[in-house]
């Protein structure tokens, strides 16, 4: 085994704090760089798979990426239950020790107040999904080019108006949604290409609650009788992934 092959990396999974032994017990096999105010939530990865060469070739692996990525998603999701957790994203490595104490150190101010910010929040999705329209009957065979012409032109607008319709409606399920939580960020819809379903996500939304908090959930009941057209999909909790960052001003 070549050196490079042995050699390790220090990935840091998350940001916690304030550090007792419920956060010591919960990190189990990873380690803390930091103190009892604020500490580094890190494990060792082998260069062989996340050096710099390395992992420029595994990020065009679909299935390596998503493998690893679940990976540091579930050490990120066992902190949640003991802890105030600033979840980093999937790559934030570093070569050494030392490297993550001056990435602490840099950061720290930043992260106390994130920490004092986030503290007892978690968070939660909501996807909605329209449905699969009606299959659309063949149309009768216009008898003129200006009666096809007129056709298509009504079905443009029926479709215009109909979308119109929708997104109205999803403006006004994200302004109930936020109104129960503390904050919400809109992600872009995934595509069903990436999402391998027919039916397209018109919202992918993020919404800050405190945790135990189930106003979130109780709209979307309600609205799933209010919009039987529409599927609603709720998950978490969560770290709070979205609201990591503090949002300018």
């Amino acid at each position: 085994m070549t050196q490079t092959a042995m050699r390790t990396l220090w990935c840091a999974y998350a940001v916690v704090g304030p550090v007792g032994e419920d956060v010591r017990s919960a990190v189990g096999a990873f380690e803390l760089v930091g103190d009892a105010d604020v500490a580094v939530v890190t494990g060792r990865v082998p260069a062989s798979e996340f050096g710099d060469d390395a992992l420029a070739l595994h990020l065009n692996d679909r299935t390596w990426v998503e493998r690893v990525a679940m990976e540091h998603q579930a050490v990120v999701q066992q902190l949640v239950p003991v802890a105030t957790v600033v979840p980093l994203r999937f790559g934030s490595l570093h070569r050494t020790r030392d490297a993550v104490e001056e990435f602490l150190h840099v950061n720290r101010d930043g992260y106390l107040a994130a920490l004092e910010r986030l503290r007892g929040r978690v968070e939660l999705g909501v996807k909605v999904w329209l449905a699969p329209p009606p299959p659309v009957s063949p149309a009768e065979e216009a008898a003129t080019g200006r009666e096809y012409l007129e056709r298509r032109r009504a079905a443009k607008q029926e479709a215009a108006e109909r979308r119109k319709s929708i997104d109205g409606r999803l403006r006004s399920i994200h302004e109930r949604l936020l109104a129960a939580a503390e904050d919400a960020v809109l992600n872009r819809p995934q595509p069903r290409e990436l999402t391998g379903d027919p039916r397209e996500m018109a919202i992918n939304a993020a919404y800050l609650v405190a945790a135990g908090d189930d106003a979130v959930a109780v709209q979307v009941d309600l609205l799933r009788t209010e919009h039987p057209d529409l599927v609603f999909e709720v998950t978490g909790p969560w770290a709070p992934y979205n609201f990591a960052e503090e949002k300018d001003a």
